[in-house]
This record gives structure tokens, sequence and C-alpha cells, in this order.
């Protein structure tokens, strides 16, 4: 596996406690969630940057060497750089995305610094969205695949889609693994067509109710339009369907059955919808292989050196700060 930049901060022990990069079994915040599945820091920076307590936030994205330009830390490799510790900022966070997974990080929040610190680190999954690990799921584009990845010679890899709803709360990676063969993502990311649930030739007119309810959806808020009367659902007529997701605030466009109905103009046009992401879907499930991307131990290890590298007066040269840490 790769790392993405480098989110790195000083800051006092109240600035994770108060505020922390993510706490395991709750959801992720965007801030992280962008890290992961974009492999962009920038987020990071805003949720910390000028905050009380915190001495210095930094992104380091330059793992080149040489004429060479490096936009990931490459498995295996190290990187080296120096942050100011001063003062107050005895505390240090490291958060990195994993490009070639779909929401995959490696966080050290809030850690002691101190002469020789070392500190071994697993990889998390935020939950923002489906370990699906399709080519165009990932933040990674087709250039940053290895040659004998299947994904380097997809041009859908450069898509980047994060549509596909996660567990929603943070927990451990699992890594990567094979899929057995194409119909485990066929049942995972294809719609049911209308043809499925009987519906293309009905003249009903809660089609929309009828086909989220043997969809999965279960939720009378959604599917009944008189919710609470003695325990009966009578199902939503078709424009009182879209009236009632175009105005609820719990239904979103990251939901991708509500998205589609909400792009419909009625159910008809919604089955043919249907019948479009389908086949759009259907050369799309080239996947990242796990015996190039997978692990199966900590991922990343974190080295603390302590010292004076000024020569004389204080040191502070563009990226040249106080305090040498490594990441690999």
């Amino acid at each position: 596996q790769s790392f993405s930049e480098i989110f790195v901060m000083t800051a006092t022990s109240d600035v994770t406690y108060h505020k922390p990069i993510y706490i395991f079994g709750d959801q992720t915040n965007d801030a992280l969630a962008e890290l992961a599945q974009n492999a962009d820091a920038q987020e990071m920076v805003r949720r910390y940057d000028n905050r009380p307590g915190v001495e210095q936030v930094k992104v380091f994205r330059d793992f080149g060497s040489g004429d060479k330009d490096e936009i990931f830390l490459r498995g295996g490799a190290r990187s080296r750089f120096k942050v100011r510790t001063s003062g107050y900022g005895h505390r240090l966070s490291i958060a990195v995305g994993m490009p070639f997974t779909n929401d995959g990080a490696v966080v050290l929040e809030g850690a002691h610094i101190y002469e020789g610190a070392k500190y071994v680190i697993p990889a998390i999954d935020v939950g923002a969205e489906g370990n699906i690990q399709t080519c165009w799921s990932v933040a990674a584009m087709q250039e940053d695949f290895p040659p004998n990845a299947e994904c380097a010679d997809d041009d859908l890899s450069d898509r980047n889609d994060n549509n596909i709803p996660g567990e929603n709360f943070v927990g451990m990676h699992r890594g990567v693994h094979d899929f057995d063969d194409k119909k485990d993502l066929e049942d995972l990311l294809l719609f049911p067509t209308c043809e499925d649930y009987d519906l293309d030739k009905s003249d009903e007119t809660d089609r929309y109710a009828e086909y989220f309810f043997e969809s999965g959806y279960d939720d009378e808020a959604l599917l009944c339009k008189n919710r609470g009367l003695g325990g009966n659902c009578d199902y939503r007529d078709d424009a009182d369907f879209l009236d009632f997701i175009d105005r609820s605030p719990t239904y979103g466009e990251d939901d991708r059955y509500i998205r589609l109905a909400q792009n419909s103009d009625d159910f008809d046009d919604f089955c043919d919808l249907i019948d479009d992401a389908n086949k759009a879907l259907d050369n799309a499930f080239k996947t990242l292989e796990a015996y190039i991307f997978d692990w199966r131990n900590d991922i990343a290890h974190v080295e603390i050196d302590c010292g004076w590298h000024g020569d004389g007066h204080d040191d502070w040269r563009g990226d040249d700060w106080l305090g040498d840490d490594h990441l690999d």
C-alpha cells in the first residue's frame, strides 16, 4: 500500500481531546473522509489550523528524489521531515490517506513527543464509502497504478467515484480482499430492475414505494402516506413519493437509489435510468488485486528524534522545522 500526502500537527493534548481526528464506532468527520477518499489533506488543515492549542499544522506531499516527482509515499518507503516543537505543542498527530483503498487511513493521534519515541500504527476504515475495490472507486489515478495492476489499463481508473455508501462508522481496516468472481460485485452494485419486481407493466400508481420496499427499504416515513395511523401502511403514490424525497432532510444524493428517483420524471423514466445505470456498470468490474495491494499487519511506523538542528539561530527555513519525524 501507498500513503497520500501527510497531515502533521503539533498541539497540546486538549486539541484532539476536544476535537478528535476520529473515534472508533462513531461516524467520521468530513475532513478525515476527504483525506481517506480523495487523498487530500486540506480539509484536515482547515479543521485544526488556528485552533487554540495548535502550534503548527503542515502538509508534506513531495516524496520524490532528484528530478522525479512522487505524489504518494510508496509501500516500504520512508519520509523524513522536521516539525517545530518549540513550546506548548508537545503532542504529535499525523494522518494519511491510503489511495489504493476506498476509504482507508492511518492516524497517529495526540502522541507524546520525546526522544526516541516509536509508534506502530494500524490502518483504519473511516466508513464513508463501501469497500468495493474497483478501479474507478479509489483515489489513485490510472497513471498511479503499477504496470502489473489491471487498473493500469482501465480508463475508468481516473473517476474516483465515492458514491457507494459505507459502514457509516470508523473501524479497523480489514485489508484488500479478492472477490471470488464478477457476480459478487454484480450482486452488490447492480440495481434490481423494474422487471425483477414485475413493476414494468404494472398500472399501479404507487410503484416507487413498492420498488423501494422490495429493495429493502422499510422506513414508514419514506413509504407510507398514513404513517402512525393504526399500524397500517398505505403506500405513497408516485407523485407524493417524489415530493417527499425532494423535501426530506433524511434522504439525499448520498443514497444512489434515492438519487436515481430524484433524477426521474416518473416511474417509467426511473426504470429507464436503472437500465442505463446497470449498462454503465456492466463493464466496470475490474478490481484491485489483493496480492499487490493487501497487507496483514500494522502498516506505518513513526520514529521521533529530538534535537537542535540550527546553526546558532532559529532554524526556520521553509520546510526545515525543529525535531525529526520519520514515517514509513
